[in-house]
């Protein structure tokens, strides 16, 4: 079994126990325990598929399952999530105001203009397929030797936000009325992103930001193998990271305490490989 493997099993067996002691409903509880179940499911047939496929082929479905299962975490995270904390909330605001002064700016009245707008909601769609995208680049570069570590950095980047998100119960600033900005105008990329957030999102905020988290450790392993390759990645990633600021996707905080958690990982993997 390699590590990533182990490392998604454990953690979604772990959600799934803390689901039958946190007060939920009893639907709640069967739908995070479904999808540890089916997480578990694929996890062993990959393990085992080498039985019964070429062992080329084999090989590839374990590198990319991850990418399939990363979310699962996130889903059970969502179920796990009843009610924001207002007072939680309001120190994380007071947080991002903090920040704010300091850089002399005020969320309320930043016009960025179309292309930075455009930029960074774009940047924030590629969220989502930059982890993947860093494990084709290791492809294309041949490191794909370097698959299951590239995967340890990400996953325990991701799942260390996964599980202080259940401490920190709040709502994206997004969604406060207090904190709706003209920064991000209702562009179409903008509606892209709320839309994908309103089906597959979980209506409340990862803390710290696993976006943020799973796409700097990937830019992080990837500037370790190829210089050129790991700035753009970096590159992206940091705009990620003003994105879900700036667009009212995440608090301050959250960007902040996801980029030390990334680097944090990413060094504690790179000292044991």
């Amino acid at each position: 079994m390699r590590r990533a493997e182990w490392i998604q099993l454990v953690f979604v067996s772990i959600l799934a126990l803390v689901a039958w002691i946190r007060p939920l409903t009893a639907v709640r509880r069967w739908r995070v325990a479904l999808l540890a179940a089916l997480a578990i499911v694929l996890i062993v047939l990959a393990r085992i598929s080498a039985s019964f496929l070429p062992p080329l082929a084999s090989s590839v479905i374990r590198d990319w399952l991850p990418a399939l299962l990363l979310l699962v975490p996130y889903w059970q995270t969502g179920l796990l999530f009843t009610a924001p904390d207002p007072d939680l909330e309001k120190k994380l605001s007071i947080f991002d105001q903090r920040v704010f002064a300091t850089l002399r700016l005020d969320p309320a009245r930043i016009r960025l203009g179309p292309l930075l707008s455009l930029w960074f909601e774009l940047a924030y769609v590629l969220a989502y397929p930059l982890v993947p995208l860093g494990l084709a680049a290791l492809y294309l570069t041949h490191r794909r030797a370097q698959a299951d570590w590239y995967w340890q950095a990400v996953l325990v980047a991701s799942y260390i936000c996964y599980a202080i998100t259940l401490f920190v119960p709040a709502f994206p600033p997004r969604m406060l009325k207090e904190r709706r900005s003209s920064a991000s105008e209702r562009t179409r990329m903008r509606k892209l992103n709320e839309g994908i957030l309103a089906r597959a999102g979980i209506q409340a905020i990862t803390f710290p930001s696993a976006h943020v988290a799973s796409s700097t450790a990937a830019a992080l392993f990837l500037l370790r193998l190829n210089l050129p390759l790991g700035l753009i990645f970096l590159a992206i990633a940091l705009s990620i990271a003003a994105a879900t600021v700036i667009g009212g996707y995440h608090y301050a905080a959250d960007a902040l305490l996801a980029l030390v958690i990334a680097v944090l990982g990413f060094v504690s993997i790179f000292v044991v490989h």
